[in-house]
Order: C-alpha cells, then sequence, then structure tokens
C-alpha cells in the first residue's frame, strides 16, 4: 500500500539539499497521514508538549483571574455594606447624645437626676 522511500547513505549532504529533503511535504502526504509518522513531527514532541503545557498554565491563570475577580468584587460589596452600617449607627450614637435625648432618657428610667440650672465654673484654690 505505501512505498518505503530507500533512504541513501552518504557522508556529506549539502545544508540546501537536506532542507530541501526535510521540507518535501505534498497534499497527498499530508491528507494521507504521512507527516504524522515522519521523524520531523517525533523531533517536535518535546515543542508539541511545551507549547500544550504553555497553554493549560494560561487557561489555569485565567480561571485564578476570575475567581480573584469575584472575591474582589464580593469584599468590595461588603465594605461598602459596612461602611453604610457605620454611617447609620454613627449617626444614631449622635441623636442620641443630644442633651434633649439625654433628658427624655433619665425621666423614661425613672433617675433622680436632674438637670443643671447653673453654668459650670472653675473653682480656683489659693495657696
Amino acid at each position: 500500500m505505501f512505498k518505503r522511500r530507500k533512504k541513501v547513505q552518504k557522508e556529506f549532504i549539502p545544508t540546501n539539499q537536506e532542507i530541501r529533503e526535510t521540507s518535501k511535504v505534498s497534499m497527498k502526504d499530508l491528507l494521507g497521514g504521512k507527516v504524522l509518522s515522519k521523524d520531523t513531527v517525533l523531533r517536535q514532541i518535546p515543542f508539541i508538549l511545551f507549547v500544550t503545557a504553555l497553554i493549560l498554565f494560561y487557561i489555569a491563570n485565567q480561571y485564578k483571574g476570575e475567581k480573584i475577580m469575584r472575591q474582589i468584587m464580593s469584599l468590595e460589596k461588603e465594605v461598602k455594606e459596612l461602611r453604610s452600617e457605620y454611617s447609620s449607627t454613627a449617626f444614631d450614637r449622635q441623636q442620641m447624645s443630644t442633651q434633649s435625648e439625654i433628658i427624655e432618657m433619665v425621666n423614661a428610667k425613672g433617675l433622680p437626676l436632674l438637670e443643671a440650672s447653673k453654668p459650670p465654673f472653675i473653682i480656683k484654690l489659693q495657696e
């Protein structure tokens, strides 16, 4: 079915002729599958494995990058929620610390505290 070409044993082959011999690939050889069985393909296996490893590394890197971006987005959302919670808590605390609110809270709990009628003053000691 397939005819094998006889290899010619030569001691010296000019580089031009060697390049022409290795680069002769006809359409018949390509469609017939002879290209895959040649020594040139076997010599390229390490390069093919290297390119395959690079492709796998690239795909893994893409997945890792997407995972990190999802984590960043979720953390940004959480920070936004916590920031809004902090502002509302700070506003409530500020409202509670006004004098009128404190008086209402003291009266509601029934504590015996009174509001100062005189402003505070400085006590000076004589030496």
